[in-house]
């Protein structure tokens, strides 16, 4: 196997395997070339176990610009991104348009935001009604490692990258918040209240899992 060698005034030999499968070796200064070699061949199996697991991975997500022409997901379409003679981001169809005199994303995660607090507050409050399950506050967030979360104190936390998803994805989301106000835990009575609720969850947690990179696609 094909490798890059750092040395270093380390004691240990170490093993990196980078997003693309390529091998760095790290290994002591006066460590002679052919242990090094040996040590990696031994450890052949694991480097390629690693490597199917990163194979396995949906591709990481392309990030936000405001170059025409670009897209973003949204609410199960894909949207266009266009500068336009516009005072504010407005939504034609399925183009984005974008004033030209915007010199960043701020417009653009403005508009966002706005989407947000108005479809997926919509959305939760149509799942609430439909469960009769009430949380006692909502908020949103730009968490970039859950999807949605439910407090002990009843605060239903919604991520604003759920715009992302599709709605059937989103109301998965929601059934599954929700159904931690009577179960705050992930026990098997937990999951049956979510399948009464939504029989076909599974495919749309499948679903989350497969594209868990749309989380990150607004910047920082």
């Amino acid at each position: 196997m094909q490798y890059t060698l750092v040395r270093s005034n380390r004691k240990t030999i170490a093993i990196l395997v980078d997003r693309q499968g390529l091998l760095t070796v790290r290994a002591p200064k006066k460590l002679p070339a052919a242990q090094i070699d040996a040590f990696v061949q031994e450890k052949r199996a694991w480097v390629e176990k690693i490597r199917a697991r990163l194979a396995a991975l949906p591709p990481p997500a392309p990030s936000l610009t405001l170059t025409d022409g670009s897209t973003l997901p949204y609410l199960g379409q894909t949207l266009t991104l266009q500068r336009a003679d516009v005072r504010r981001v407005c939504l034609r169809g399925n183009t984005l348009l974008v004033p030209q005199t915007a010199a960043d994303l701020q417009p653009v995660l403005r508009w966002l935001d706005t989407q947000a607090r108005e479809q997926l507050a919509a959305r939760a409050q149509q799942t609430s009604m439909r469960l009769s399950l009430f949380p006692k506050s909502l908020r949103f967030t730009h968490a970039k490692g859950r999807w949605g979360s439910m407090s002990g104190r009843g605060t239903l936390s919604l991520n604003q990258a759920l715009l992302f998803c599709p709605p059937a994805v989103i109301d998965y989301v929601l059934v599954h918040e929700l159904c931690h106000i009577p179960y705050p835990n992930h026990s098997p009575a937990f999951w049956q209240m979510v399948g009464r609720c939504m029989p076909e969850y599974q495919v749309h947690r499948q679903w989350l899992k497969t594209h868990a990179s749309l989380i990150s696609f607004l910047p920082d």
